[in-house]
């Protein structure tokens, strides 16, 4: 498609300065990584929970390792973005709202999957703020999350998982981590192509195992690692990973990316990277 930066019909009408809040503040946004909290699902008597409610998810960041030894490498910011309706859309339950991002569970018909498809909304939202890592804080109860490499991260506010949620979800959007678990609902059998090597640094399926973290491991692991006490707690190759049980492995018997557990040293090493690449020192 050709197209004329002279044609009329291009859109030039200036966007919304929305409300922005400086939640934390350590330098210049060329040389650190800006974290964005976008309100969704709050209306407007509610900005202030919304300020109280990402407060407190950056607090709980900063006490996540690996992110508690580089604070100083974040800013953090909030957007005020302001809904008609309080919550979010529930379409399996019949439950739609007007809310600035158009959120809403029941992705792929999964109850707790919460994403939206309106990434013109998410970009208008971030116009005039610094931005590396988008968070959408959803003003919900309800469990449920999702998370895409380099797009977003998005999680409700007020479920006794959430800040859980939150850290996994940003793993996956923001260092590209996979899923390590393999028997919940949306396990799939075929999900991986098992003759290809996942892109994922914290799955394999040892097509290319010197790629991934195969000199992490400690003398003498097998490659598979039985889940066995000797190896408990130490980076192995344990099988089941990315939503199949057989085929695939994953660094250690329990991660984040599995089942919340604190990140294994395999993840810890791609978020590192990834810190190590957006932030100058």
């Amino acid at each position: 498609m050709e197209i004329d930066p002279a044609s009329i019909f291009i859109d030039r009408s200036p966007l919304k300065n929305l409300k922005t809040e400086r939640l934390q503040y350590n330098g210049d946004p060329a040389g650190k990584i800006d974290l964005v909290f976008l309100a969704e699902g709050y209306t407007a008597i509610e900005m202030d929970k919304f300020n109280a409610d990402a407060r407190r998810f950056m607090e709980a960041l900063f006490e996540t390792s690996p992110f508690n030894a580089h604070r100083n490498d974040f800013n953090v910011w909030g957007v005020h973005l302001i809904s008609e309706d309080s919550g979010t859309d529930k379409s399996g339950e019949g439950i739609y709202l007007n809310t600035a991002l158009n959120s809403g569970f029941y992705t792929f018909g999964l109850n707790r999957y919460l994403t939206t498809p309106d990434m013109k909304s998410i970009r208008d939202a971030v116009w005039n703020v610094p931005c590396d890592a988008i968070f959408i804080l959803v003003n919900s109860p309800t469990y449920g999350g999702g998370g895409m490499y380099n797009f977003y991260a998005i999680g409700t506010a007020d479920n006794a998982r959430t800040i859980g949620v939150f850290v996994h979800e940003l793993g996956h959007s923001f260092a590209g981590l996979g899923d390590e678990y393999f028997s919940a609902e949306v396990a799939y059998n075929d999900f991986y192509n098992l003759s290809a090597e996942p892109w994922e640094p914290n799955l394999t399926t040892l097509v290319n195992f010197d790629a991934k973290w195969k000199a992490m491991l400690p003398a003498g692991t097998p490659v598979p690692t039985p889940v066995e006490e000797p190896y408990a707690g130490k980076t192995g190759v344990f099988e089941g990973g990315g939503y199949m049980s057989k085929g695939i492995f994953r660094p250690m018997n329990h991660c984040m990316m599995r089942d919340m557990a604190p990140f294994c040293p395999v993840c810890e090493r791609s978020i590192l990277r990834m810190i190590d690449y957006l932030a100058d020192r």
